[in-house]
């Protein structure tokens, strides 16, 4: 019930991945200034895929979340609501123009093409992320909060995306709730982890 592809997201087209065929797309772009074009392609590779009803849930950074939300709106996507990832563990310090700030949670944007998102039952807009099991590999993430998404937005083998796979964390969550998954990542390195961890579930 699994697809990976090693390259940009930018370039699959619809004989890789049919418009309108998609579920749900959960994903954690990088963060920084310099890849805030991402989100607007992000958002035209949603509103191409997803079905009607169909929801993109990604993370945002606090500081540039007004320019992502529009950029997101701008490809034909509405905004449903914000939610709230607490960390788990320290807080990360930040400085925006001057202004320090302590960071305790996460920012998750829920986006849906056409007039509602298809939904089991309430979605909770507050996660509590729990420490992931770092004993096997340093590289492990937390599937609590793709889970929690994946759980309300989609049924058993519905198809879930991530075209920032990383290190595979959003296809285990999908796996591990029997959806379908199709991961994307251009990195090779985070590819081969990836790969090797969603086979780990696969099994």
């Amino acid at each position: 019930g699994m697809q990976l592809f090693n390259m940009d997201f930018r370039n699959i087209g619809p004989e890789i991945i049919p418009n309108n065929s998609i579920d749900l797309i959960f994903t954690d772009p990088p963060y920084g200034a310099e890849y805030l074009d991402l989100y607007g392609d992000l958002g035209e590779f949603a509103n191409r895929l997803l079905k009607d009803g169909g929801s993109l849930v990604t993370f945002v950074g606090q500081h540039n979340m007004n320019e992502i939300g529009n950029s997101i709106k701008n490809s034909g996507l509405s905004l449903v609501w914000p939610i709230c990832v607490k960390h788990s563990g320290h807080l990360a310090k930040t400085r925006i123009s001057g202004i320090t700030v302590s960071i305790a949670w996460k920012l998750l944007l829920w986006f849906v093409k056409g007039d509602k998102p298809s939904l089991n039952s309430w979605l909770i807009d507050y996660v509590e992320s729990k420490p992931p099991d770092k004993v096997s590999h340093d590289w492990q993430q937390s599937t609590v909060e793709a889970e929690h998404v994946i759980r309300e937005l989609t049924v058993e083998n519905q198809i879930v995306v991530d075209p920032f796979m990383g290190s595979g964390t959003t296809g285990i969550a999908a796996l591990n709730h029997n959806r379908k998954f199709i991961g994307i990542e251009i990195d090779k390195e985070s590819f081969k982890i990836a790969k090797h961890r969603i086979n780990g579930v696969n099994r």
